[in-house]
């Protein structure tokens, strides 16, 4: 992909890019729309580092974008309150129907409903397998051990999340044993949190052979999920029952994990956004520093 985009780097691609990140809010709307449209915050860090490697991204676009890419995701736990699993091997037929056309964009877009087709479609199978095993020995006994600390319960939606590489996916898993009273609020709010730790993994291992400019971004990413998931952890009970209240009114359990999700990613975004030059500038400077 860098190579590609090293080809394709002329004067239009980088007045375009350039414009639609002109300045760290215009980097973050774009971070969210683009996140919105492919429904994947891995996805998004893979282009934005290969963007950086073939120099059309700076250090602050790249990072904001990846900033936005977080609040882009949210979308699809609401997605997943729609229960449109069921259509799931619609969107697939439909896709493939696209895909037999020769334009470009048609074939894109069949794509797109294929990957959803078989993300709902996942979803949909893991929902009938809980249904299954809920009540089994070991499924308490993982229950159990998920439960015991917000600790416990972080590093399990961080591993689940690394291991299956979707934040989304692991995220529908929380809002499902929720929803089927499994887990209690706070659980599924820390397994929500560790899902965005965990779905991190990728962008390092997208930054492997990336510049040191691209892989500065994802560490800074990878700091600001970290750090907002863990400052989140610590005020789980107070933010819990702000959700609690919330459920009170959409009565939707599935609803309020999303909404969790939602809300942690913006407000982690707001206090990010005042101290982002800050954070630059210095990740900058260390870069500076190595150089020479």
């Amino acid at each position: 992909m860098r190579e590609s985009l090293i080809k394709a780097n002329n004067q239009k691609l980088r007045k375009l890019l350039q414009k639609a990140t002109g300045n760290k809010f215009k980097a973050l709307l774009t971070g969210i729309l683009t996140t919105f449209l492919i429904q994947s915050s891995s996805g998004v860090t893979a282009i934005v580092v290969a963007l950086m490697g073939a120099n059309i991204l700076s250090l602050s676009q790249g990072v904001m974008v990846m900033i936005g890419s977080n609040i882009g995701t949210t979308t699809t736990a609401f997605i997943f309150t729609l229960h449109i699993e069921k259509y799931s091997l619609l969107f697939v037929i439909i896709g493939y129907f696209f895909m037999m056309f020769k334009k470009r964009k048609l074939q894109n877009l069949g794509n797109i409903l294929i990957g959803f087709g078989f993300l709902f479609l996942g979803i949909d199978i893991m929902n009938i397998g809980f249904e299954r095993i809920i009540g089994t020995n070991l499924f308490t006994n993982l229950l159990f051990l998920l439960s015991n600390n917000r600790f416990t319960a972080l590093l399990g939606g961080t591993l689940i999340s690394a291991a299956i590489q979707s934040s989304s996916a692991t995220i529908g898993i929380s809002q499902t044993l929720y929803e089927l009273n499994s887990i209690t609020i706070k659980v599924a709010v820390s397994i929500m949190l560790g899902a965005n730790i965990g779905t991190t993994i990728a962008s390092l291992i997208a930054a492997v052979s990336a510049s040191k400019e691209a892989k500065a971004a994802v560490y800074v990413n990878i700091f600001f999920n970290l750090v907002g998931a863990l400052l989140f952890l610590i005020f789980l009970d107070p933010f819990c029952d702000v959700l609690g209240y919330l459920e009170v009114f959409i009565k939707d359990k599935k609803m309020t994990i999303a909404y969790a999700h939602l809300l942690f990613n913006i407000i982690s975004t707001i206090v990010f956004y005042f101290i982002f030059d800050k954070i630059v500038r210095r990740t900058d400077q260390r870069l500076f520093v190595k150089n020479n």
